[in-house]
């Protein structure tokens, strides 16, 4: 009896366990845009969609797939590749204690090209190695936004706010480009949020490049 028991017990884990995986989930803006994160850190999957857009990262695998709305799903090659750039013009400076953001204890720091202040931001270093999956995938959809500002400070990369931590606040202090407004580390997501669509229709990442520039990254 105590078998057939402890067998439901376990199906019924499993079932569960099917329907929802513990993610964390970032609700936040990028200019104007309302975003929404969904990230697997086991998986390193990242979810990031915004009304109709959905755009699922699998960094592992090296693919973005994108569906806009219940249309068709597109997948492209693109991987995250570290230290193949030069090394950006910014230095940053840690002023202080800043204040609550969605719940978490923010650093200020100041982000300088030379002696000109190119944005400040509220840094939350201990959330940095569960978000970094996160970051990668901004990073991926700053690389296909092509070339560069020639002012720096016209589009600081992500993974530059993120240097010391998540940017919880970042930009200038009267017009931040990037809030945080809720984080939820036990967030059960369902297997749709996490899992890129299937049937997908390949196409080159740079079909992709006014997309995932609409997120405001």
């Amino acid at each position: 009896m105590r078998i057939v028991v402890l067998m439901l017990l376990l199906g019924a884990l499993d079932l569960v366990s099917g329907l929802a995986r513990a993610a964390t989930l970032i609700e936040m803006s990028a200019g104007t845009e309302p975003l929404r994160l969904v990230i697997d850190r086991p998986q390193q999957r990242v979810l990031i969609e915004s009304a109709e857009r959905h755009t699922w990262f699998d960094l592992n695998g090296g693919f973005v797939y994108h569906r806009a709305g219940n249309g068709p799903a597109i997948r492209a090659h693109a991987r995250y590749r570290p230290g193949h750039d030069e090394p950006p013009p910014y230095r940053i400076e840690r002023f202080g204690p800043g204040p609550i953001v969605a719940g978490q204890v923010s650093t200020y720091e100041v982000l300088f090209v030379e002696d000109r202040i190119c944005a400040e931001t509220m840094q939350s270093e201990w959330m940095l190695p569960f978000l970094d999956p996160a970051i990668r995938a901004i990073a991926v959809i700053q690389g296909t936004l092509g070339v560069e500002p020639a002012d720096p400070c016209a589009r600081i990369p992500f993974a530059t706010y993120a240097a010391g931590g998540w940017p919880l606040i970042a930009g200038k202090s009267d017009r931040p480009t990037l809030v945080t407004k809720v984080i939820a580390f036990d967030y059960a997501a369902t297997p749709e949020e996490l899992m890129p669509p299937q049937g997908s229709v390949e196409v080159p990442l740079e079909q992709l490049r006014d997309t995932l520039g609409g997120y405001g990254f």
